[in-house]
């Protein structure tokens, strides 16, 4: 058997051993995906991520193995606090669903596996999206529409939904060149601040996507406490509008 028709012969092997998979078996996968993706970008743990995808893609089976998913929760774990100061949110929820994981693999009972994500899920998604929409509301700045007002002025994200909007591209210019400007070392600002130009119209447009999105992470958070089958659809529906918009 030559080179291409191996490799030929190993994807549709390991495309078939995938469609075999069980639950479990499918959101391992996708964790480790999300690992491999978004997760630590140095030492240890992105080398054991990398490591257990390449065995992964040569035995799927190994999506279940206590060993792997021990070893992962444990490399995470050190990254995590190795770089806690520096740390984002997301690195410290992924910590968290990789110990799900590795507990729902861990157990002997696939059924009790299956319970254990999905209650887990459930949690993750209503703690997530209700704490997030909590603390901005009890945060002035967020709620007086400042950030997102700096961020249609100065964020290059925002700049072709300002323009698509129709934001005075001269003010936003003018507010960026400010901001460099701050951010120069060499250049001095009395206090340490400048007051960035801006219109109503910027002024209204960042209030309306703080209300929408302070109001569609409260829905999203609150439609998965009920766990019933309508509310869960409807969520799932916002929580993929909320990802797309985002």
């Amino acid at each position: 058997m030559n080179a291409a028709t191996y490799v030929k012969q190993l994807t549709v092997d390991t495309g078939a051993a995938f469609q075999r998979l069980s639950q479990i078996q499918f959101i391992a996968g996708a964790s480790l995906f999300l690992l491999v993706y978004w997760g630590f970008e140095e030492g240890l743990a992105k080398f054991v991520v990398q490591l257990a995808l390449l065995a992964v893609v040569l035995r799927p089976a190994l999506l279940e193995s206590r060993v792997l998913w021990l070893a992962l929760s444990i490399v995470n774990t050190v990254a995590l606090v190795d770089g806690w100061v520096a740390a984002d949110n997301h690195k410290y929820l992924t910590v968290y669903w990789v110990y799900v994981v590795t507990l729902a693999v861990g157990v002997s009972d696939r059924k009790l596996g299956e319970t254990i994500l999905a209650w887990h899920g459930r949690f993750f998604l209503v703690f997530v999206f209700c704490a997030a929409a909590l603390q901005k509301t009890i945060s002035p700045t967020y709620m007086s529409g400042e950030m997102f007002e700096m961020r249609l002025l100065i964020d290059e994200r925002f700049k072709a939904f300002g323009h698509l909007l129709g934001l005075d591209k001269s003010v936003a210019d003018a507010a960026y060149e400010l901001s460099a400007r701050l951010r120069n070392p060499m250049t001095e600002f009395e206090g340490n601040a400048v007051a960035l130009p801006s219109t109503d119209r910027i002024r209204t447009l960042g209030l309306v996507i703080t209300w929408y999105d302070l109001i569609i992470q409260y829905a999203i958070g609150l439609l998965f406490i009920p766990g019933r089958g309508i509310t869960d659809r409807i969520g799932h529906y916002l929580l993929l509008f909320f990802i797309f918009t985002t």
